[in-house]
């Protein structure tokens, strides 16, 4: 009965430990805008989004918490890092930008996950009892 229990708890922490927030195309955050230059995209984040920036030449990903965009100019703290440095990047350079974001989905199927293994958990113990 105490393994049934280690394994329910230990399947919620997994379960729970997987964010309901997931990291969206801002194409895809409304209002919705397909062939929309970055400069123009941007102005959807607001100050303390986590943002996700993906370089045009190199390709490399970069996490920021968006602060402010100044002349053409996206600042912003290194996500993890100490908020005493700002991150510039120039628009131009700027491939493609992704925001984290409330996920519906994600966050239902975590809920139901969680009642399914506890309904199996549940029915695993009453099954063991009655057999007894």
């Amino acid at each position: 009965m105490k393994n049934f229990r280690l394994i329910g708890v230990l399947l919620f922490i997994i379960i729970m430990g997987s964010s309901c927030k997931t990291y969206k195309d801002l194409k895809r955050v409304a209002p919705r805008a397909a062939d929309v230059p970055i400069s123009e995209q941007v102005q959807k984040l607001k100050p303390g989004d986590a943002i996700k920036i993906y370089e045009k030449i190199s390709g490399r990903a970069t996490d920021l918490e968006y602060v402010t965009i100044e002349n053409g100019i996206l600042r912003g703290f290194q996500a993890g890092g100490s908020k005493s440095d700002l991150t510039s990047i120039r628009l131009e350079d700027i491939g493609k930008i992704e925001v984290k974001k409330f996920n519906a989905g994600k966050t239902g199927l975590a809920i139901g996950a969680v009642y399914a293994v506890a309904m199996l958990i549940g029915f695993t113990a009453y099954l063991l009892s009655i057999g007894d």
